[in-house]
């Protein structure tokens, strides 16, 4: 009977680990990327992201409430910084603004009659130059002229050269102005406007619809898509690791077998809590992190929202 001889163990372990290799290579063919080691002394850190436009996301809600009478964006619309975007119901802002502008137009024309009353008799003693005069009257005549429409119902100043009388008159044109500026800052509240240069990410409300001031609905959501960034969650034991200028790279089921390449643009300098979860009860929802910001090369096809796993080229533990 034949004697069969015995592997070395060693020998047997280097052919499987070979025939490994081999299989593998064959298996992803000549289009997959290898995977470059780690330089000495460093190491991969692994976090979990969430993609957001460059600008960050902006969440745009109204600060009046009232009917959307105009909304002029749809989503995936590019918009400029200052932009009409949507327009509330305005027409008794609008109209209190005309009045509190026809009320200091009246108050200017009081103001500068006052100013005449007062300078013309200091003429007839001498105090006062004939330009002095002649400015006063050419200053009064055209403010009265402007504003005689709108200062048909108001009452003549009584006669006299009284301070009194020129002291009430600019008070009544400060009160005007201010009544002007408060009535023009709720008509432009009504108009709603682009904070960024950008582009409609999400629109949430439709023309006619009702909007409630500061309401957790949202207008729509804006962002900066000419770069995207992704902010990752670094988890506390791995801070000391992290470290602007790293490179990075990004992940995700929904692009198997893809890497989006970027670095590190910044660390936060604060701990707060974490931004994404994974869904796993297991995980602690109360540990605290430190946000990181990669910045990705190029345009990758990212949707904002996206939750990502970030790989940073990191120094070792």
């Amino acid at each position: 009977m034949a004697m069969r001889r015995s592997v070395p163990m060693s020998l047997a372990v280097s052919t499987l680990v070979l025939a490994l290799v081999a299989c593998s290579s064959s298996k992803d063919g000549p289009a997959a990327t290898a995977q470059a080691a780690p330089a000495s002394g460093a190491s991969t850190l692994a976090a979990g992201g969430l993609v957001e436009p460059a600008s960050e996301e902006r969440i745009i809600i109204p600060q009046l409430s009232g009917r959307l009478s105009r909304v002029l964006i749809e989503e995936g619309d590019t918009v400029t910084a200052g932009q009409l975007i949507a327009e509330i119901e305005n027409a008794e802002y609008r109209a209190a603004l005309a009045a509190a502008a026809a009320q200091v137009g009246l108050r200017e024309a009081e103001l500068a009659r006052a100013d005449r009353e007062r300078i013309e008799p200091l003429l007839a003693r001498k105090l006062a130059s004939q330009a002095q005069v002649d400015a006063a009257r050419a200053q009064a005549e055209a403010a009265i002229a402007e504003r005689e429409r709108a200062a048909a119902s108001l009452a003549l100043l009584r006669a006299g050269a009284r301070a009194e009388d020129l002291a009430m008159a600019e008070a009544g044109l400060e009160a005007a102005r201010a009544e002007r500026d408060r009535a023009q800052a709720l008509f432009d509240k009504s108009q709603i406007r682009s904070p960024i240069d950008g582009r409609v990410l999400k629109r949430d409300l439709r023309e006619g619809e009702t909007v409630v001031a500061l309401s957790p609905l949202p207008l729509a959501r804006l962002g900066d898509l000419a770069r995207r960034t992704v902010r990752a969650d670094i988890e506390e034991l791995d801070i000391g690791r992290i470290a602007v200028g790293q490179r990075a790279s990004v992940a995700s089921d929904a692009f198997p077998g893809q890497r989006f390449e970027g670095k590190v643009t910044r660390v936060s300098q604060r701990m707060g809590r974490r931004n994404q979860t994974s869904g796993d009860p297991a995980e602690k929802q109360d540990a605290k992190i430190l946000e990181a910001l990669v910045e990705l090369d190029g345009e990758p096809p990212l949707p904002v929202g996206l939750r990502v796993d970030v790989f940073i080229d990191a120094p070792a533990r």
